[in-house]
């Protein structure tokens, strides 16, 4: 127990006249703390150094900080563009966050692949080289990880998916031999696992030219993109497109194709996301009248249905937005939104109102409350958003459940 390693200094405390805090509290008051003061507090003393390791500390406090400290990642820019990533939190602070070291270099593109526990996997690529390199970053403690070349150590390849695996206590990292968001899934895939630090080939049943998006979400121990099929009816010549939700389960190393929800061709952008702890689906739908949106909220069930299927799909919320503001996803309890040289969404335009401004946004889903975030400037669009908690976890040794 990660108790124990105070122990001795609490009893050697106990001898003497002088008063101190039980253990437990001790964690209690310290698992509440920013990961920036506990890697300093790692210097008070060797018992406080060796707790602060601990896998139980690091979890309880995980969990506090998802609990209690929510955070929004963002990335801002396409992956061509310099590297801008900021921290909104609950407080409706914005913190610029220093990008990797090795990164600042202008001759990189960045692409985010997921976003689990604190961790962030970067897709790396050298536009001088053309070399390409996963890189796994704690941006809380500053840990970076480059990840070796996959095994068939193909320049062109693709890091798909980056997921927790509760099962078995380790991050996967899931890569492409070619660009899976053109070519077929059935192109050779590899995992690799940050506990074992090794790549491993898995064989992909053959989804006849079936292609996935390059963002991908994660929850409960599975991978999640949208997928794509063209069908040709040979007799009249034409093409059928269709979409889908694509699964990669961790554990069992197998894709599983899923019906989307609705199928709308005034859609104007969906999201997948996670809502409770659960797949969710965004959908930014043009309404009737072509001069407002409204914006669903779709969440995913699993189980054994009445109708024999495995998965259903549940409505939660539909709520009618404006055309000029920009679905992102979803964050805790609120649906998030941005807009580029616009005023704020509550101070209508009029003759003395000429400012513009880049705004972030977020709609609260249980009060209907909206509120606005004024954005660093710079030219650079919101491109992507995670949720984000920080945390102590460690990238060089993942270490397996005991």
């Amino acid at each position: 127990m990660a108790n124990d390693f105070l122990s001795q200094s609490s009893a050697k405390e106990q001898i003497g006249d002088n008063p101190f805090l039980p253990e437990d509290i001790i964690i209690t008051i310290l698992k509440r703390l920013p990961v920036k003061s506990l890697i300093r507090f790692r210097c008070v003393c060797k018992d406080w150094k060796d707790l602060l390791k601990t896998p139980s500390f690091i979890t309880e406090h995980l969990h506090h900080s998802v609990d209690e400290n929510p955070l929004l990642f963002l990335q801002w820019g396409h992956k061509l563009d310099p590297l801008h990533f900021h921290i909104l939190n609950h407080k409706g602070q914005l913190l610029e966050v220093q990008p990797p070291l090795p990164l600042m270099d202008s001759s990189f593109s960045i692409h985010i692949v997921g976003c689990s526990n604190g961790l962030l996997c970067l897709h790396c690529n050298d536009l001088e080289t053309s070399l390409r390199f996963p890189l796994v970053w704690n941006p809380a403690t500053r840990e970076i990880r480059q990840v070796p070349s996959p095994i068939k150590n193909n320049i062109q390849f693709l890091a798909l998916g980056f997921g927790f695996s509760p099962v078995d206590n380790d991050y996967k990292i899931l890569v492409s031999q070619e660009r899976a968001d053109i070519d077929s899934l059935s192109n050779p895939l590899e995992v690799y696992s940050l506990r074992t630090g090794s790549w491993k080939e898995i064989k992909v049943e053959d989804f006849g030219g079936l292609g996935i998006s390059d963002f991908s979400v994660t929850v409960n121990g599975a991978m999640f993109w949208f997928g794509h099929k063209v069908t040709n009816i040979a007799e009249n010549d034409l093409f059928v497109y269709h979409e889908m939700v694509v699964s990669f389960d961790m554990v069992m190393e197998v894709f599983t194709l899923i019906p989307l929800p609705c199928d709308d061709d005034n859609s104007r952008k969906s999201f997948l996301s996670v809502y409770e702890n659960k797949l969710a689906m965004l959908c930014d739908t043009e309404n009737e009248n072509y001069e407002s949106y409204r914006t669903d909220l779709w969440v995913m069930e699993e189980g054994a249905l009445s109708s024999g299927e495995r998965w259903s799909w549940t409505k939660k919320y539909s709520i009618s937005t404006s055309s000029s503001i920009y679905l992102l996803g979803i964050w805790l309890d609120k649906i998030v939104y941005c807009s580029i040289g616009l005023p704020p969404y509550d101070e209508p335009e009029s003759e003395t109102n000429h400012r513009t401004i880049d705004v972030l946004y977020t709609l609260n889903l249980s009060t209907h409350e909206w509120v606005h975030f004024n954005c660093p400037q710079g030219g650079y669009p919101i491109s992507i958003i995670f949720n984000y908690a920080e945390s102590l976890m460690p990238i060089a040794n993942i270490h397996p459940r005991s």
